[in-house]
């Protein structure tokens, strides 16, 4: 969009700056007022009395726009609407009333039918009271920087493509001169709030990144006692398992002994049992050379005692 090139002096705190919107938004209303009873006058029928013509109603119903009983004013300019649908000044009445109930949306719809793309003065009063419409919407805004800003700047676009047919108009001129000092303040106001968050964000994320590093020696120490614990652990279970061999080992080692030991048993009782028998056999022997002996000695004696027979020779 243009820029608005008008100087005016921002608030100085958040008070002045609704006094300022509050403000502002009275005189769009009375100007809305001004503009619309001077549009209207056409319906002004002081001879008519049927209430049911289009004139009549429209009268009525600005004695109780006047009076502050919107709806009641828009029943009016409704049944005006309804006998002459075609009539831009009963739109543009109409849009009054809504305007005043604060339904912008329908006040706009009103007022851009006033407009009619004409070039006329009704058209420029009628596309004055729609950006007077987003004036005041954004006003009611004020709250939601964003949306009411967007809204200013569809005002002021209003307000310019109307002081550019008409430098005259005195009421979109003011409008534009506020608007453009309310979009300064809002701006302002909106980029405050932005830098605010971002000091916030930055104040949380240096609170995280300093509570992590505080935590970092308390993690370091959990995970050195972890280690730690682990680590006797594993000597604790080496440890039994070293225990559980050298009892395997030792259990092994006197199986074995015991089997070399009954080993031993055996061949020494072998060697007893052979170490024996070759005695007996020894023992034997000797007896066996001493009966043979002793029954050499006895045969001489016994041949001497057997008689010698003569022998008988046959020749």
């Amino acid at each position: 969009m243009s820029m608005y090139v008008i100087r005016t002096q921002s608030a100085s705190d958040g008070s002045s700056v609704v006094r300022s919107l509050l403000l502002s938004a009275l005189i769009v209303f009375a100007a809305l007022m001004v503009v619309g009873i001077a549009t209207t006058t056409w319906a002004v029928d002081e001879t008519s009395k049927s209430p049911t013509s289009a004139p009549q109603a429209v009268r009525e119903g600005n004695l109780l726009l006047k009076a502050g009983d919107a709806p009641s004013a828009l029943e009016h300019y409704r049944q005006a609407e309804s006998l002459k649908p075609n009539a831009r000044e009963i739109a543009f009445d109409r849009g009054l009333g809504h305007y005043a109930l604060g339904q912008f949306d329908q006040a706009r719809e009103a007022f851009e039918k006033a407009a009619g793309g004409e070039g006329d003065a009704l058209a420029d009063d009628a596309v004055y009271s729609a950006g007077a419409s987003d004036h005041a919407e954004a006003l009611a805004k004020a709250a939601e920087p964003q949306l009411a800003l967007s809204k200013l700047e569809s005002a002021m676009q209003r307000y310019q493509s109307v002081l550019s047919r008409r430098p005259e108009h005195e009421a979109a001129r003011d409008a534009n001169y506020k608007a453009a000092s309310t979009w300064r303040t809002l701006k302002q106001q909106l980029e405050q709030q932005k830098q605010q968050q971002k000091d916030q964000q930055d104040k949380n994320e240096k609170g995280e990144k300093q509570e992590n590093q505080e935590q970092q020696p308390s993690q370091q120490q959990n995970k050195d006692e972890q280690k730690e614990q682990k680590s006797e652990q594993n000597q604790e279970q080496q440890s039994k398992e070293q225990k559980s061999e050298q009892q395997q080992s030792s259990s092994a080692e006197e199986q074995e002994k015991k089997e070399e030991q009954s080993k031993e048993m055996q061949a020494q009782q072998k060697e007893e049992k052979e170490q024996v028998s070759r005695e007996q056999a020894e023992r034997k022997l000797r007896e066996m050379m001493q009966a043979l002996r002793d029954r050499k000695k006895l045969r001489p004696e016994e041949v001497r005692k057997v008689p010698i027979s003569p022998v008988d020779k046959d020749w």
